[in-house]
């Protein structure tokens, strides 16, 4: 094989992921019970709606921060998404010996914030009341990188000098022919990637993909050629073997685990053996790859861990439904009409559209007066959370029972008034009652 000069070759070092448990305190029931009852009432707030939901429709706020919910999980744990990071609790009374928070960070909080900062938020800001008071972090993974301007198409086994014996490619088919996107050495707790990390991209969010090249481009990769990505994804079981326990352990141990998983697995130059050392145990004898080597040697994240970004200075995200987040199932939900010989005209379009705003602000007014002038004592409540065809006949019968005795030109009378029509209007529509004529 060709030998490479490698000392210019543009790399970025870095950590790309990090898992950890936060060990929580004596306020972590009613934080839990308030996570619970959030997404108890979004689901009811649904069903008066009639809406067909998924668990990632529902949005909650946890410390004023909002967070996607994305379901129970089978390790026992609730699930939710946040743009920066993953988390997980789970009731403290089950699986007692586990602990009840897991935190997962991901790319685009590491790259946007600094990884440093992002646990700040996370502990301080985010889990702020769910912590034991003496602060325990343990790490249960962290993933350390470096992005290289190389291109390892020509990677195959036999230049794989460890004793893992786990080895998987995926090979994905261009117009050129066949290349090299990922190639894994080893399992958990102790792998090795090497991956086209340009071509993962292409199927990732617009945002991480946006986000992911303006990082190479200021770190000076150029991102029209190849970028591959050398990962070893390290386990807690791994890490405890060299006294690593928690965070600021794995953290400040970062550069000595990723030059330790170089020395642990090594790429070797084949062309410095004879055939007959290739498949022997002379193979330890054959020549580092130029790029290998020069990988092993540059690992240093100064830099990134430098990258720091006041709390003060960090937004919170607001989640909201956009027109971009409908179109896909607009898109599907045409697809299955087309499919089954159903065009759907403008008219069809307009007339659900008039629909959803007619029965979307007949809730509205509902919920107006139930906010406006009842407590949790309001007869009302029952029919809002079932708010079945019968819930909205006894609504109905309430509301006009309520109107009684009141003065016309009293501000109640006419806002009940308002909410009794669009609510006998809604009954019409449902073929409940008839018009009175």
């Amino acid at each position: 094989m060709r030998k490479i000069t490698n000392k210019n070759t543009p790399q970025i070092s870095g950590i790309d992921a990090l898992y950890y448990f936060a060990q929580s305190g004596g306020g972590y029931d009613d934080f839990y019970m308030s996570i619970i009852e959030q997404i108890e009432d979004k689901k009811a707030e649904f069903k008066a709606f009639d809406y067909a939901y998924n668990d990632n429709d529902i949005v909650i706020k946890i410390n004023n921060i909002d967070i996607k919910y994305s379901g129970a999980g089978r390790d026992g744990f609730l699930w939710f998404n946040h743009e920066f990071f993953r988390v997980g609790f789970k009731d403290a009374e089950k699986s007692p010996n586990i602990h009840n928070i897991r935190v997962q960070l991901n790319s685009i909080g590491i790259y946007t914030l600094g990884i440093k900062s992002l646990v700040e938020y996370i502990n301080e800001e985010f889990l702020q009341g769910a912590l034991l008071k003496e602060r325990y972090f343990p790490v249960t993974r962290i993933d350390v990188n470096m992005f290289i301007q190389h291109n390892f198409n020509y990677l195959t086994k036999e230049m794989i000098l460890s004793k893992k014996k786990t080895h998987s490619a995926n090979i994905g088919e261009r117009s050129t022919g066949y290349e090299l996107e990922t190639y894994y050495v080893g399992k958990k707790p102790f792998l090795l990637r090497i991956y086209n990390k340009l071509k993962e991209l292409e199927s990732a969010s617009e945002i991480k993909r946006e986000m992911m090249h303006n990082y190479f481009l200021v770190n000076k990769l150029d991102t029209r050629k190849p970028i591959f990505n050398v990962e070893f994804e390290l386990h807690r079981e791994f890490l405890k073997q060299y006294n690593i326990d928690t965070i600021e352990d794995a953290l400040s141990r970062s550069e000595s685990l990723f030059k330790l998983g170089c020395e642990l697995i090594k790429l070797i130059d084949i062309s410095s053996l004879s055939k007959e050392q290739i498949n022997s145990t002379n193979r330890n004898r054959a020549d580092l790859l130029p790029i290998w080597e020069y990988i092993t040697n540059s690992y240093s994240n100064d830099e990134f861990m430098q990258i720091n970004t006041p709390l003060e200075k960090i937004e919170k995200i607001s989640y909201r439904y956009s027109l971009e987040d409908a179109r896909k199932p607009l898109h599907r939900q045409i697809m299955r009409l087309l499919i089954h010989g159903n065009a759907p005209t403008l008219l069809y379009f307009y007339e659900i559209l008039l629909k959803a705003q007619e029965t979307y602000q007949l809730r509205q007014d509902i919920i107006k007066v139930h906010d406006t002038y009842n407590q949790e004592s309001s007869p009302y409540i029952d029919d809002l959370k079932a708010y079945t065809d019968s819930g909205l006949l006894n609504f109905e019968s309430k509301l006009s029972a309520d109107m009684q005795g009141l003065n016309i030109e009293d501000e109640k009378y006419q806002s009940l008034l308002q909410t009794y029509n669009a609510l006998h209007d809604e009954l019409v529509l449902r073929g409940l009652v008839k018009f009175p004529f």
